[in-house]
């Protein structure tokens, strides 16, 4: 009889395989006192069964017993070939075409080639799953614990950081790289890929004796620790009890400075003032720019074609609305409140931003599947949005410079920027175009204009 070896150790901390060395021992033992002749010996070093991460090793071995090559699988223990429900349905309907035994050192045999063997799977991958499960949720509350008391659990060494007893310490060398790293990116907004080029050209290597990764390189530059800060699934816990690489002030203004600059650069730039901006009094659509040959620009509806209106005509209401409101003696007061700071969800925004990057690099890849991806991206696309919907108050009072709202404030108005103006258009005005009875002449009350503050 012919057989597979499948070995497979979750975490692997010192990156030496001793876990799946010592069940490929246990199970080459067993394999002599069963008289198995091993065709092949396969293992997943450092990769979760639950985690939904792609396990190399695990789709050779299906693929191997769908040609027939072997008829037994030997693992240390069935939670070491299977955890989730979902894995054992496709082993068992393979077994079930070509016939599987599953050989285990713990808990002896399981012949999936027969109703109460495949029962037996059932109930040992049932509860291997709970075990999973439920260690995961101590594991959880554990760190989370940890990081809100200001310890920093680490599996494989930080940059920068090691461990010094009960205390986590700096590495003076890798201190100072990481200073100037930091500085590089933030402060002369030197790209990622660049770093990561100029650490591999002087043969810096990651704490794993590695070279850099884009995204090893993400990490370095992303990790609120390296500022005293405690955090748990990157989110802000409390202060840390190690010594920072940069101070907390820097970290938030960088932090606030790179979010602003990723956002800006989402979007491209438009001509004219109300583009994207306005919305169709009719169907509620967003309102663009089209040129007709007999009417110029136009204002129009892009989701129906509602409506239709002259640029100059619509931006030359709004504008003098704008310049009168800004003149009032109450503008100060109830147009630029004193904006509460905001660094800290900057901050957290560029850490979730991050991570959903990311996922990108871990599907193309291959690491992760794309329903994994998916998976892990709806909770951060959520959190960017709520982060965003946060911001968006504050933005619209700091978007308003404060000598505009003194002396001459047309004079001012007509100095902006195209883009600054369109920043205070959206940040005071909701502006609707609906239809009007005569198209030849302008009218003014088919463009309804609401004040945000």
């Amino acid at each position: 009889m012919t057989a597979i070896i499948y070995t497979r150790q979750s975490l692997d901390k010192t990156g030496k395989e001793a876990g799946v060395t010592r069940q490929l021992k246990d199970c080459r033992s067993l394999a002599k006192r069963k008289g198995l002749d091993v065709i092949a010996e396969l293992s997943d070093n450092d990769i979760s069964a639950t985690t939904g991460v792609r396990r190399p090793s695990f789709e050779n071995l299906l693929q191997l017993i769908e040609s027939g090559a072997a008829d037994t699988v030997i693992v240390w223990h069935p939670d070491r070939l299977y955890r989730k429900l979902t894995d054992l349905v496709k082993i068992t309907e393979i077994a079930q075409r070509h016939g599987l035994t599953i050989a285990s050192v713990q808990a002896g045999d399981v012949d999936l080639n027969t109703p109460s063997g495949r029962m037996s799977a059932s109930i040992l991958g049932a509860v291997a799953t709970h075990e999973g499960e439920h260690r995961t949720e101590r594991q959880r509350a554990s760190y989370r614990q940890r990081a809100e008391a200001g310890e920093w659990h680490f599996s494989r060494r930080p940059f920068g950081y090691r461990r010094d007893g009960d205390k986590v310490v700096q590495v003076p060398e890798e201190a100072e790289v990481l200073r100037e790293v930091l500085t590089r990116y933030y402060a002369e907004e030197t790209p990622r890929h660049a770093i990561m080029r100029d650490l591999n050209d002087q043969g810096i290597l990651t704490p794993q004796g590695k070279a850099w990764g884009i995204i090893q390189v993400r990490d370095l530059l992303t990790n609120s620790r390296y500022a005293g800060i405690s955090s748990y699934n990157g989110v802000e816990v409390g202060k840390g009890s190690w010594e920072p690489i940069v101070d907390e002030a820097t970290w938030r203004s960088w932090q606030s400075g790179a979010a602003k600059r990723k956002r800006k650069s989402t979007f491209t730039a438009a001509k004219y003032l109300l583009t994207g901006i306005a919305a169709c009094g009719e169907c509620g659509g967003v309102i663009y720019v089209k040129h007709r040959a007999n009417s110029g620009l136009s204002y129009f509806c892009n989701e129906n074609g509602c409506v239709q209106r002259s640029v100059n005509s619509v931006d030359d209401l709004v504008e003098k609305v704008v310049i009168a409101r800004l003149q009032k003696p109450d503008a100060v007061a109830t147009l630029r409140p004193k904006a509460a700071p905001m660094e800290h969800l900057y901050a957290e925004r560029a850490v979730a931003q991050s991570r959903l990057d990311d996922l990108a690099e871990l599907l193309a890849d291959g690491t992760l599947t794309a329903q994994a991806v998916r998976d892990a991206a709806k909770p951060l696309r959520a959190t960017i949005k709520r982060l965003d919907e946060k911001t968006a108050a504050s933005d619209a009072a700091a978007v308003i410079p404060l000598d505009l709202l003194v002396g001459d404030v047309a004079g001012k108005w007509a100095a902006l920027s195209l883009s600054g103006k369109r920043g205070l258009v959206r940040a005071l005005l909701e502006v609707r175009i609906s239809r009007q009875g005569n198209t030849r002449v302008f009218d003014p009350e088919a463009v309804a204009i609401k004040w945000l503050s």
